[in-house]
């Protein structure tokens, strides 16, 4: 049985979200615990009348499985004890395997990675010099927020993760693997580990019960030695940073964001966060990155400000421009087309979407997010064009997304900005969950027949 969970939501879930209150988290893992189960948490909670028997899954993953035993502690939902004894063993034993695996990897990783990027790593010749503007990049979203500054200044230090084979111009942060300070970073990962798995289990058991907690490190097991390797290298670039150097990262809530945030405020450097993603306009339990804050709009400043009582978040026009890449060229060239822009999450809404415009004879270049795969869609469209270069996708005159900075960015380049909000949930993120989505700039059409009618 697949549940509806469009009925969840309303003002009252994104009450209900706010309504968490932890005292002093422990984990750097604590907002991604929160975004990713507790938010599905209260989603299936206000769709608890649907749920029964029939809604549990043998094949769902584990933590999907989890959620809805925490939601049994307080619904007393039918689930029967054969489903009940089985979900315990395996929880369990993701628990113990878990630990097993993540201590294993944490003395191999290193290893490992000094193999799969010996070129780059042993290509670089020297060591780090200390510079006064850092740049700490982990994605190509995140290089493209920072690229403008760094070509502003050439003395920048760009230092990248490449553990996942990211290929942006900058100094590998695993080149310190290959120096003296090695012992100390392979000890250091080792005992990080150990306290990430100590932590996260203590956040995980408090937002959502002991058998989440045992269940979730499924899911991190992998994650948790890959980011105490990060964070031990980290700690030794940021050692050799002058005290007046200014950090920046294009993180925003997720556990490198919390690891950078922690890591400066213990070296006494100030972080500046040039996030890559919208902002949420819920508050997350362990605070966003860094002690600035460059925000995307004046509407998302003045709602961070307003939940986090803080004044570190900061707006300002011309770096926003210098975050998307806007530069005068950005602003001609314009191609009568329409893209869609598409988004992972939810993909059947794309189709929908797409079907609709094929019916009504719509031509629509596509756009698709780097977590997509082109063959569900080509498969299905066979003559749809979709185009590879982001930059030449936003000159089309319109642009057309679900929930995305796209939007955002089309605006700004002077295109028709258009937010297709054909599914509940979309309309609710953009009216609630992201304040900078509210610009009246932004063409909002709630069902495909008023879309269809827009673009003819």
């Amino acid at each position: 049985m697949k549940l509806d969970l469009e009925s969840a939501y309303d003002r009252y879930f994104l009450q209900e979200v706010n309504s968490v209150d932890i005292q002093n988290p422990c984990s750097d893992y604590i907002n991604e615990i929160f975004l990713y189960y507790f938010v599905k948490y209260k989603e299936l909670d206000r769709a608890a009348s649907e749920i029964g028997r029939s809604s549990y899954s043998y094949d769902a993953r584990l933590t999907s499985k989890s959620l809805l035993f925490s939601l049994n502690s307080q619904r007393a939902l039918k689930i029967g004890p054969l489903q009940a004894a089985l979900f315990y063993m395996q929880a369990l034993c993701a628990f113990s395997l878990s630990l097993t695996f993540s201590i294993f990897l944490s003395i191999a990783l290193p290893f490992i990675i000094l193999v799969k990027n010996r070129k780059r790593i042993f290509g670089f010749k020297g060591n780090f010099i200390p510079r006064k503007r850092v740049f700490l990049v982990r994605s190509k979203s995140g290089f493209s927020r920072a690229k403008s500054f760094i070509e502003e200044n050439a003395e920048s230090l760009v230092v990248v993760d490449d553990h996942s084979g990211l290929r942006v111009s900058g100094q590998s942060i695993y080149s310190l693997l290959r120096s003296s300070n090695a012992p100390e970073i392979y000890a250091r990962s080792l005992l990080y580990t150990l306290r990430d798995f100590v932590s996260l289990y203590k956040d995980a058991k408090s937002l959502l019960g002991i058998w989440f907690a045992f269940s979730v490190f499924c899911e991190y097991w992998k994650r948790i030695p890959q980011k105490a390797l990060y964070e031990a290298c980290l700690m030794k670039v940021l050692d050799l940073l002058p005290e007046n150097a200014e950090v920046f990262s294009g993180e925003k809530e997720d556990r490198f964001a919390l690891l950078q945030t922690r890591c400066c405020a213990q070296r006494k450097l100030h972080l500046i966060c040039l996030p890559h993603g919208l902002e949420y306009g819920f508050r997350f339990p362990g605070g966003l990155c860094g002690e600035s804050f460059y925000c995307f709009s004046e509407n998302a400043k003045r709602t961070l400000e307003a939940l986090y009582s803080s004044k570190k978040f900061i707006y300002s026009g011309c770096v926003l421009d210098k975050m998307l890449g806007i530069k005068p060229e950005s602003l001609s060239g314009e191609v009568a087309r329409i893209c869609f822009f598409t988004e992972p999450r939810d993909p059947k809404v794309n189709l929908e979407i797409l079907d609709y415009l094929a019916v009504e004879g719509i031509k629509c270049s596509l756009k698709l997010h780097p977590l997509e795969d082109p063959c569900f869609y080509t498969d299905r469209y066979r003559d749809i064009e979709i185009i590879e270069d982001l930059e030449d996708a936003l000159k089309s005159s319109v642009c057309l997304a679900r929930k995305s900075t796209i939007l955002l960015e089309a605006v700004q380049r002077g295109r028709r900005s258009v937010a297709v909000l054909v599914a509940k949930k979309d309309k609710f993120y953009v009216d609630n969950l992201f304040p900078s989505l509210s610009s009246e700039k932004i063409v909002k059409v709630m069902d495909l027949r008023e879309l269809a009618d827009f673009l003819k």
